[in-house]
């Protein structure tokens, strides 16, 4: 018992040798208990963090207990100056997988306490007040009823505006050409040829072959030009979409109305936010801003063609209907302020170098499978190498539209090997997005959480005795 050293902690004791302790691999616990000289130590620190510490000194095998949060382990690990990588790897990789889930919070919330809508100190006067109050419902930053009120409405309006056009497109309500009608005509001798006429004609063609071929120039420039349009939508877009004069013409004024609708709409909703906002510059430098912006000034240059009488026929006023595709986007300015999107759109971010491995992958699997298709096929079913690339990406996705099939058996076994590759790719990097977007999603959530108040007291009673007793009573 003379070697024998006593260490409490927590109100459990410990008996080591002394032999034991001047062996350990914890300098400065070997060094605590080397230097009291009255062979019994107590110790202030959490009972199970101590005790991975103490099974360290005396095995050398550092383990973090599975009750034992992590970050605590830390702090125990700090105070007394053990590095965290002499821990093993099964419990080293779950310390390093927190630390990290720490600092991807911890950006996420810089992220959200960085976001433009709100106000970065209160407002002093009444009419910065009132300002603040009108920011907050027009960016759905409160939880007033006038928010969500204001969150419907242009929920609505958005789709209404997005709808409209899209219905518009339908069949019946596009616009139709005009059928050509044969006419039959009875079967007629054909003249006999003005041999004179005909000479003439091409004399006159061959003096003036210069000018139309100057005029041929001119004509050419003029179709380059459209080449990439043409190239992008081969069908005029004014034979798509109808005009708000062609709405009334057909009878179906409630496409020119829901387009006044929600032109006003959009406009007093942007004419607010500017008012209203904290920083007008790098408001109006946004990117969403200046789409919004975009969208309504097309919008308004619609109306002045309409009351202008201009047609759409291929010219420059066609592109104002090429604008309407982008009323899409408008939808992503009420979607960025559900919480969902929000964890979305940070979980894409912080996954950006496993897109990239994701894109590096498909991209090396894209070159490899497109060659050897190419060589393994026929020339009438993959024309080139760069036409294999799209059967390639077709398939390493698991799409497969059918549209370029292999019809050889080594092209069929080379299209099983792209297809499974590109099944295990998904298979194994997807979930690195799922387990992000769970995170931080929980986190998100937390706020909405209400625990429920203690709704029974609890008294003490102590009994005066030599044996004392606590009892609880609860009413």
């Amino acid at each position: 018992m003379a070697n024998d050293l006593f260490i409490y902690i927590g109100g459990q004791k410990y008996c080591l040798s002394v032999e034991e302790v001047s062996k350990g691999h914890c300098e400065k616990l070997k060094e605590l208990m080397l230097e009291n000289t009255g062979r019994r130590i107590t110790i202030n620190r959490p009972k199970l963090a101590f005790e991975a510490i103490l099974d360290f000194h005396l095995t050398g095998c550092l383990h973090m207990p599975i009750s034992v949060c992590p970050e605590q382990f830390k702090e125990e690990l700090d105070h007394w100056e053990v590095p965290h990588m002499t821990m093993e790897r099964c419990c080293l990789t779950r310390l390093l997988s927190y630390f990290r889930e720490k600092a991807l919070l911890k950006d996420y919330k810089n992220s959200r306490r960085c976001m433009p809508e709100k106000y970065s100190s209160s407002p002093k006067t009444a009419i910065a007040k009132v300002f603040k109050k009108l920011w907050n419902i027009l960016n759905y930053q409160d939880d007033c009823l006038a928010t969500k009120m204001y969150f419907f409405l242009s929920t609505c309006m958005i789709f209404l505006s997005i709808f409209g056009v899209a219905i518009s497109t339908l069949p019946q309500f596009r616009v139709q050409e005009p059928s050509v009608e044969t006419v039959v005509t009875p079967i007629q001798t054909p003249p006999a040829p003005d041999y004179c006429k005909l000479v003439y004609e091409s004399i006159t063609w061959m003096k003036r072959l210069n000018f139309n071929l100057n005029e041929s120039t001119i004509e050419r420039s003029a179709s380059d030009r459209k080449f990439f349009l043409t190239d992008v939508f081969p069908e005029p877009v004014h034979k798509k979409i109808p005009s708000l004069q062609q709405t009334i013409d057909q009878g179906t004024n409630a496409f020119f109305y829901i387009e006044i609708i929600t032109t006003v709409f959009f406009t007093a909703d942007k004419v607010l936010r500017l008012l209203t906002c904290p920083g007008l510059l790098s408001y109006l430098f946004g990117i969403m801003n200046i789409a919004e912006i975009l969208l309504l000034l097309a919008s308004y240059s619609r109306f002045i063609v309409h009351y202008l009488y201009i047609q759409y026929n291929g010219n420059a006023w066609s592109l104002l209907l090429y604008i309407q595709m982008f009323r899409v986007l408008r939808i992503v300015r009420v979607m960025r302020h559900v919480t969902a999107f929000k964890v979305l759109n940070y979980s894409m971010k912080a996954g950006l170098k496993d897109l990239c491995v994701i894109f590096m992958y498909i991209f090396i699997g894209l070159i490899i499978f497109s060659n050897l298709i190419f060589f393994f096929e026929l020339s009438e079913d993959f024309r080139s190498i760069p036409d294999s690339w799209w059967w390639a990406l077709i398939t390493m996705t698991t799409v497969g539209y059918g549209d370029m099939i292999p019809k050889s058996i080594p092209g069929k076994v080379l299209g099983c090997i792209c297809a499974v590759s590109g099944v295990i790719m998904l298979s194994l990097v997807i979930p690195i997005f799922v387990n992000t977007f769970l995170f931080l999603y929980q986190f998100a959530e937390l706020d909405s959480v209400k625990i429920p108040t203690l709704t029974k007291k609890r008294e003490f009673k102590t009994n005066t005795s030599a044996n004392t007793e606590v009892t609880f009573t609860s009413e």
